[in-house]
């Protein structure tokens, strides 16, 4: 895990919990934060526009508009950049790590990770619960700490979590009952090969690879990520790459074939031909297009 301190200590964040909970208070903080920060890409955002509206892009390619009372929910190593706001917007942050997003929410990660993963549902409404929320952000982050605060923060961001995880179930996305095709154990393994996604340096690997690292056959891989989630596990580790494609294009200075050697391809062309088949237009020209929006 990142040293959040030693990233942020320079940013003044308004609260860091033992490296793994941060909550900002305003967009500027994050824009602050280096965009090759490991904070941006390694940690869940929670972001509750209280006032006004702002725009974001995930991913490096959708943009998603955020209003007064909506959350925006963005999974870990999925990029994130505000592009535009209101004069009087109004947001709170909050940064979390996997394994606390993990330990508190306990068997309802499964909850998080289907609205996330399998449905891309990133904005909820909270009408009904904004004034718990605000009263609970205010008395936990803004207060005067109390001695037990670390369990305060845990405490009340479970809360947080739990009506979070509320919301989704009450969405038709995520509120369908299952049709049966998957058991509990293909969920079990299918939310594992997320994981392992998310947190394997060298994204490009084959689904043989990621077999492996599960103990099960490529064949089996296969058969429960179409069960549960409906698309192959090469489309998963395929959409997983463009993610790191697209930040490492953007927000560093390295070149494409520094790209295509860190991400495991065999040689530039290749990995040109394979961004191209994906976005659209080559590397390069999507470094450009991006370069010239700023």
């Amino acid at each position: 895990m990142a040293n959040t301190n030693t990233i942020l200590a320079q940013h003044e964040p308004t609260a860091v919990i033992e490296d793994e909970v941060i909550f900002l208070e305003s967009l500027s903080e994050v824009e602050r934060i280096p965009m090759d920060s490991p904070v941006k890409m390694e940690y869940n955002a929670i972001i509750h526009c209280r006032r006004g509206r702002v725009l974001i892009e995930l991913g490096g390619n959708q943009q998603v508009r955020v209003a007064e009372s909506q959350i925006l929910l963005i999974p870990a190593q999925k990029l994130m950049q505000p592009m535009m706001a209101s004069t009087d917007v109004e947001v709170g942050v909050l940064l979390v790590s996997d394994r606390v997003l993990k330990s508190l929410l306990g068997p309802q990660i499964d909850i998080w990770n289907r609205a996330m993963y399998l449905h891309e549902t990133f904005v909820i409404d909270t009408k009904r619960w904004s004034d718990v929320l605000q009263g609970h952000t205010h008395s936990v982050f803004r207060g005067e700490k109390p001695i037990l605060y670390r369990e305060f923060v845990l405490t009340s961001l479970r809360l947080f979590l739990l009506i979070i995880c509320e919301e989704l179930l009450h969405l038709d996305t995520t509120g369908k009952t299952d049709d049966g095709a998957s058991s509990n154990r293909e969920k079990m393994l299918f939310n594992q090969f997320l994981d392992l996604l998310k947190h394997e340096p060298q994204k490009r690997r084959q689904v043989a690879y990621y077999a492996n690292q599960l103990c099960i056959t490529p064949k089996y891989l296969s058969t429960l990520c179409r069960n549960v989630s409906g698309k192959s596990p090469l489309r998963w580790i395929t959409e997983s790459v463009m993610e790191v494609c697209y930040q490492m294009l953007r927000n560093t200075d390295l070149t494409v074939k520094e790209i295509s050697n860190r991400l495991g391809f065999p040689n530039s062309s290749f990995f040109g031909q394979y961004f191209r088949e994906q976005a659209g237009m080559t590397p390069v020209e999507y470094r450009i297009k991006y370069k010239n929006r700023l």
